[in-house]
C-alpha cells in the first residue's frame, strides 16, 4: 500500500485542465488496450495511464507494443513524472502507480492476500486528485481489480466505463465493474475512444446557471432570457426527478445539484439545462440514473482511517464500558450507502466487547434512501480491493474469501439491520449510543442540517456520541453537542441540555412484541392457509404469549385478525384499499414497524418495541 493510497489527506488536487483516463486490464488484456489506442486520435486533448497486471519477475515490453498502436508518445513510468495531454503512460512491473497533483508517482508494489490491486490503487488516487475530470476504464482481466477504485471515481464526479464482457478475453474484471451498478458505459474496446471524445467535447460546451444563488429553485427567474430559461429548466428537472423517483432534493445544496446534473449532461452529450429537461421528459429511464448520480451511494471500509482510529480509541471503549452484561449497544448509521461503514462499526464493537469480555447485544440500524445500495449492503459481498482498507488481521477474522471477493462473516453481518429511510422525512431511531452520519450533511443546506442534527440529539441517549465526516461540523445547531475530538469529528450530546421530546420508535424495552414475529404462516400463505386451527384460534394462542393489543399477519404482511384496542395504531391510507398492515398503520410508526418485521424475518426471533401512546 502506498502512502498516498493509505492517506488521501496527503493528496493534492490536480491543476490539470484536461481529462486523465486510467485504463486497467490484466496482462492478457493488452490486446483490448491495443484496439482502444488504434481508434484513439493522436490529438484528443486527453492523457492516458495504462495499469496492467504484470509479473515482477520479468521485464515488460507493453510500452513498446502500445507505441506501435498510436502516434502519441508512450512512456513507461519508472520515476515521478508530470502528466501531459496526448501522452500515454504505462505502469512497469513490480510497482504501484499513483497520481498526486499533476504527477505520476511510483512505489514498490505489494500483493495483499495474493490479490492484484494496482488498478484500484491508481483509480482511487486519480479520483481524489483529478475528481470530475477523471475517467476510468476497466478492460479484460480475471478477478475484480478496479471495481472498488471505480466507485471512487464516480463518487468524485468522474466517468466510468467497462468493456463489454463478450468483447473481453477474460470477463471477470468487466463483470465485477458492471456489478457495482455505477458504470456509465459498457462498450466494446473499439467504440470507447469516440465516446470519450464526444463526452469531452460536450463537457467544454456545457452552460449552467450560477451555482452560488441561494436555494435550488428560483420562483421568479431574473436576468437575461437565457438565464431565465436555464432557471426554469432547473425547476422542471427537479420536478421530473421528484415525479419519477418520489424523492425531493429541495434541501440539497444548489452547487451539489448542479454538479450532479452536469455529470448527466456529459454522459448524455448535452450542453445545457433546457436540452437536458427535454431529454429527461422523453426518456423516463434517465430519472433513476439521475437519482443514482444525486445519491452517489458509495463508501469504503474504515473510511478516513485516522477518524476511525480516533473513534476506536475515544468512543467505542466507553460505550462498551457503560453497558451491563446482556444490555444492547444501539447504533444508527444514517446514509449507510453500500454498507461498508456499518460493517466497520460492527467489527469495532465486536472487538471491544471481546476485549472487555462483556457479553453485550450489538444492534446497528443502517439506513439509506437508495434501494440499490441497500440491496448491495445486505449481501455483504465486496470486491478484492477492500484489502486496501481492511487490515490483514480483520480480513482473516471477519471475512470469508470467496474466489476474488470477500464475504462479511456472520458475526459482523448479523447485528446489522439495513432498511430504507429518508433522513429528512422519516422519524429517527431512539435511545442510541452512537449515530454515524458521515459525508451526507455536506450536501444539504443549512436548515436541513439543523433539522438532522436536532433529530440526532433527540435520538441519542444522554452522553451519546455523534460521528461525522471530516468536512462536516455541528455549527448549524449551537450547543447541542460537545466536541470529543474536533479534528476527527467525534462529538457527544451536551449533557447540560434537557431531554428531547418523546418519539415513538424501536427500542429494546420488552413491552410489546412486533406483529408477525411468531405464529406466522409461511411466506405466501393466504387467509385460508393458516391450518386446521383457524385464524381466530391462532390469534388467541398468540395473545396468550404476547400482551394485547396485537395483529396477526401472514408472510406477506396481510392482516388476518385484530385484537381489541389495536385501532388506535391503525390509519387507513388514501388510494386503493389494501389489507397490508404497513399500508394501514399510523405514519409515525410505519418505518419502525417495517424495520421490526424485516429483522424478525431475517433472524427468526421475536423483535420487541416500546409501547406507543397516541
Amino acid at each position: 500500500m502506498t502512502p498516498e493510497a493509505a492517506n488521501p489527506s496527503h493528496l493534492v488536487r490536480s491543476h490539470l485542465k484536461f481529462p486523465v483516463v486510467g485504463i486497467g486490464a490484466s496482462a492478457g488484456g493488452l490486446e483490448a488496450v491495443i484496439r482502444f489506442f488504434e481508434q484513439m486520435p493522436a490529438h484528443s486533448g486527453m492523457a492516458f495511464v495504462v495499469i496492467l497486471h504484470l509479473s515482477p519477475e520479468h521485464e515488460s515490453s507493453a510500452a513498446e507494443i502500445l507505441q506501435r498502436a498510436t502516434r502519441m508518445p508512450v512512456r513507461q513510468v519508472s520515476k515521478p513524472m508530470p502528466i501531459e495531454a496526448d501522452h500515454v503512460y504505462v505502469i512497469p512491473p513490480g510497482v504501484t502507480l499513483t497520481m498526486n497533483d499533476g504527477h505520476l508517482r511510483v512505489a514498490p508494489g505489494k500483493r495483499i492476500a495474493g490479490a492484484p490491486i494496482a488498478i484500484d490503487v491508481f483509480f482511487r488516487t486519480m479520483a481524489e486528485v483529478h475528481q470530475e475530470r477523471a475517467v476510468c476504464i476497466v478492460m479484460s482481466g480475471t478477478g475484480s481489480d478496479g471495481a472498488v477504485g471505480l466507485t471512487s471515481v464516480k463518487e468524485h464526479g468522474g466517468i466510468a466505463l467497462a468493456q463489454t464482457p463478450e468483447d473481453a478475453a477474460h470477463d471477470g474484471m468487466p463483470r465485477a465493474a458492471i456489478a457495482t451498478g455505477v458504470v456509465d458505459f459498457v462498450l466494446p474496446a473499439v467504440e470507447m475512444p469516440q465516446r470519450l471524445i464526444d463526452i469531452w467535447q460536450s463537457a467544454r460546451r456545457i452552460q449552467l446557471p450560477d451555482a452560488e444563488k441561494v436555494g435550488i429553485l428560483v420562483s421568479e427567474p431574473e436576468g437575461p432570457v437565457a438565464s431565465q430559461e436555464a432557471e426554469k429548466a432547473l425547476q422542471d428537472v427537479m420536478s421530473c426527478l421528484r415525479s419519477y423517483t418520489r424523492h425531493d432534493f429541495t434541501h440539497y445544496k444548489r452547487a451539489t445539484v448542479l454538479r450532479r446534473i452536469e455529470r448527466r449532461l456529459q454522459v448524455n452529450r448535452l450542453t445545457d439545462l433546457p436540452s437536458y429537461r427535454d431529454f429527461l421528459r422523453e426518456h423516463p429511464e434517465e430519472g433513476p440514473l439521475l437519482l443514482q448520480d444525486m445519491l452517489i451511494s458509495v463508501t469504503n471500509f474504515f473510511r478516513d482511517r485516522d477518524a476511525f482510529e480516533a473513534l476506536e480509541r475515544e468512543a467505542i471503549p466507553r460505550i462498551i464500558e457503560s453497558k451491563q452484561p446482556g444490555e444492547p449497544v444501539r447504533v444508527w448509521v444514517a446514509g449507510c450507502a453500500t454498507g461498508e461503514e456499518a460493517y466497520s462499526l460492527s467489527m469495532l464493537l465486536r472487538e471491544q466487547a471481546d476485549l472487555q469480555s462483556k457479553p453485550v447485544e450489538i444492534q446497528i440500524f443502517a439506513t439509506d434512501i437508495d434501494e440499490r445500495a441497500i440491496s448491495t449492503a445486505r449481501k455483504g459481498i465486496y470486491a478484492q480491493g477492500i484489502v486496501e482498507d481492511v487490515t490483514p488481521a480483520r480480513l482473516r477474522q471477519f471475512f470469508v474469501k470467496d474466489q476474488d471477493q470477500y464475504r462479511v462473516s456472520t458475526v459482523v453481518r448479523e447485528p446489522v439491520l439495513f432498511a430504507l429511510h429518508n433522513l429528512l422525512r422519516d422519524p429517527p431511531f431512539s435511545r442510541l449510543d452512537l449515530v454515524c452520519c458521515r459525508n451526507l450533511l455536506i450536501y444539504l443546506d443549512r436548515p436541513a442540517q439543523s433539522h438532522v442534527l436536532e433529530m440526532f440529539r433527540i435520538a441519542l441517549r444522554p452522553n451519546g456520541y455523534l460521528f461525522m465526516g471530516t468536512s462536516e461540523s455541528t455549527d448549524a445547531t449551537a450547543n447541542l453537542f460537545t466536541a470529543v475530538d474536533k479534528k476527527n469529528r467525534i462529538f457527544r450530546v451536551n449533557p447540560g441540555l434537557p431531554g428531547g421530546r418523546h418519539m415513538p420508535l424501536i427500542s429494546e424495552s420488552p413491552s410489546v412484541a412486533a406483529s408477525g414475529t411468531s405464529a406466522e404462516p409461511p411466506r405466501g400463505a393466504g387467509r385460508r392457509a393458516v391450518g386446521a386451527l383457524g385464524t381466530a384460534e391462532l390469534h388467541q394462542r398468540a395473545i396468550e404469549q404476547f400482551s394485547p393489543p396485537s395483529v396477526l399477519i401472514n408472510g406477506e404482511h396481510e392482516v388476518l385478525h385484530l385484537s381489541n384496542g389495536v385501532g388506535r395504531f391503525l390509519e387507513r391510507g388514501s388510494g386503493e384499499p389494501s389489507n397490508n398492515l404497513l399500508n394501514n398503520v399510523r405514519s409515525d410508526i410505519r418505518i419502525e414497524l417495517r424495520t421490526a418485521l424485516f429483522k424478525a424475518g431475517q433472524s427468526g426471533r421475536s423483535v420487541e418495541t416500546r409501547i406507543v401512546q397516541r
